[in-house]
C-alpha cells in the first residue's frame, strides 16, 4: 500500500460506507415506490422526490469517492466528468455512455434506471479496488 493512499484510508473507507448505505436505501425506496397503488398519487409523489434526492446525493458522494481514491493515487480530479472518466480507463465503469448521460441530463428517469445498476456495479469495483490495497471497509 503507497504512503500517499495510507494517508486517504480512513477517508476513503467512510466515503465508501456512506455511498453504499446510500445505494442500498435507494434501493429500498424504489422497491417501496413499486408497492404504492397508483390511486395515491401524493405518495407515489413523495416517493418520487425522495428518489430523486436519494439519487442525486448519491451522485455526489460517488464522484467524490472516486475524487479520493485517484487523488491518494496521485491523481488530482475535480469534475465527476473526470473521474468517471477515469474510472472508465481503469476498467472500473463499463458504460460511459450512461454516465454521460447522466451528466448531460442530470438524471432524468430512464438514466436513473441505468445508473443503478451502474452504482452498483462501480461500488464492487470501487470495494475490490480497496481491498487490493489492504484496507479493511467493513470491521467483521
Amino acid at each position: 500500500m503507497s504512503h500517499s493512499l495510507e494517508n486517504y484510508k480512513e477517508s476513503i473507507v467512510l466515503s465508501y460506507q456512506y455511498a453504499f448505505r446510500l445505494l442500498l436505501h435507494l434501493k429500498n425506496v424504489i422497491a417501496a415506490s413499486k408497492q404504492i397503488p397508483a390511486e395515491d398519487g401524493l405518495m407515489k409523489e413523495v416517493y418520487r422526490d425522495s428518489i430523486v434526492k436519494k439519487y442525486e446525493i448519491l451522485e455526489d458522494q460517488l464522484w467524490k469517492l472516486l475524487s479520493k481514491i485517484f487523488k491518494a493515487s496521485g491523481l488530482e480530479l475535480h469534475s465527476p466528468r473526470a473521474c468517471y472518466r477515469q474510472a472508465f480507463k481503469e476498467g472500473w465503469i463499463e458504460h460511459i455512455d450512461i454516465w454521460n448521460d447522466m451528466l448531460s441530463s442530470h438524471a432524468n428517469s430512464a438514466c436513473q434506471c441505468s445508473l443503478i445498476d451502474e452504482f452498483d456495479s462501480l461500488n464492487k469495483e470501487i470495494a475490490r479496488q480497496i481491498e487490493r490495497d489492504g484496507i479493511v471497509i467493513y470491521e467483521k
